[in-house]
């Protein structure tokens, strides 16, 4: 498409049309350099395209010259005073130069012209969000939901904000709302497994975590974490096989590691701990739980005091604050001098 559009206007250089059907084929295919030049090719020919002064204030905030951008869409909005696009993109370039004030009133001038347009409320809710105003960041989405009642999106991110304000029950309430319109959606399930988890409420976590790996198998987030609800509902071989299917999918991460070694640990199978802790250092060398846990292994169980102590050297040299690590290194030079 894009070799089609370029040999006509090879052909053609004065067609204003030519260049902005090249530009939004240039954009479509993430070309964004290409777009602002066939953008600018139109717009010097016929200077009184609103559309394409918007197309090119895209472009423009894609490449984070939002100054650039926000000049585009005043132009636009110059040609068509009531183009609610033009307010809609020139509040989110505001946004992105952090001018929060500014953006949401080219926000809420974007919903007079776009009243139904939900995305805009969103907008403005996350603003409020980030600025930890979550009365306010409610209240739009409340509004956007009053319009759109059957969009999933907005109950999920309104169930974010009460997670935010510490309202728990209500946070949990609407990520169910919003997986009662896309119950097929794996981070919505994993979503409301995580507020559930940290709420101990690991029955419902452990629910959540397995919807979201039965949708999407390959899913190590959502594994790893039905693998600690396992591990602190004490279910430690549910756990360890959680750990494996995350593992599986993501094979460089430490952690995984490290939580694997916990429940063999827990299991009472040091070898196998020790086997996945070492494995975690393979990775990540100043890994400090996993330093711990096998100075506490080669400490209390295996009553290995040199090793413990390497360990916790290591530990001590990482984390000098850390008391607990102290006082098992004056036990392991206790027992070496005994």
């Amino acid at each position: 498409m894009i070799e089609r559009y370029k040999k006509h206007v090879e052909l053609d250089p004065n067609d204003a049309d030519g260049w902005i059907n090249l530009g939004d084929a240039y954009y479509d295919s993430n070309n964004i350099d290409g777009a602002i030049e066939s953008y600018n090719k139109a717009i010097n020919l016929n200077p009184y395209f609103s559309e394409v002064w918007n197309n090119l204030g895209l472009g423009y905030s894609m490449k984070g010259q939002y100054d650039k951008a926000i000049e585009c869409f005043q132009r636009a909005i110059e040609i068509d005073p009531e183009d609610g696009i033009a307010f809609f993109n020139m509040g989110f370039a505001y946004e992105d130069k952090g001018e929060f004030d500014k953006a949401i009133e080219k926000y809420m001038k974007a919903l007079e012209y776009e009243p139904s347009y939900t995305d805009i409320w969103n907008s403005i809710a996350l603003i409020y969000r980030d600025l930890e105003n979550y009365d306010k960041a409610i209240e739009c989405y409340e509004k956007a939901i009053k319009i759109n009642p059957d969009e999933p999106l907005l109950y999920n991110n309104l169930a974010i904000v009460y997670y935010d304000k510490k309202n728990y029950e209500k946070s949990i309430y609407y990520y169910q709302k919003a997986l009662e319109l896309e119950p097929e959606n794996a981070e919505f399930w994993c979503d409301l497994g995580d507020v559930a988890y940290d709420q101990s409420n690991y029955a419902l976590a452990i629910e959540s975590y397995q919807q979201a790996v039965k949708i999407n198998p390959q899913y190590v987030e959502a594994w790893n974490n039905l693998g600690l609800a396992y591990t602190f509902n004490e279910q430690y071989k549910e756990s360890v096989e959680c750990y494996e299917e995350a593992i599986k999918f993501e094979q460089d991460d430490p952690v995984l590691y490290d939580n694997i070694g916990f429940s063999y640990y827990a299991l009472e199978d040091f070898e196998t701990a020790i086997k996945f802790y070492q494995k975690a250092l393979e990775i990540d060398a100043d890994n400090i739980t996993s330093l711990k846990k096998l100075g506490k292994i080669y400490c209390d169980t295996y009553k290995e005091h040199e090793k413990a102590l390497a360990y916790f050297k290591r530990v001590n040299e990482l984390d000098p604050s850390d008391d607990d690590v102290k006082i098992y290194m004056i036990e392991c030079y206790k027992n070496l001098e005994s």
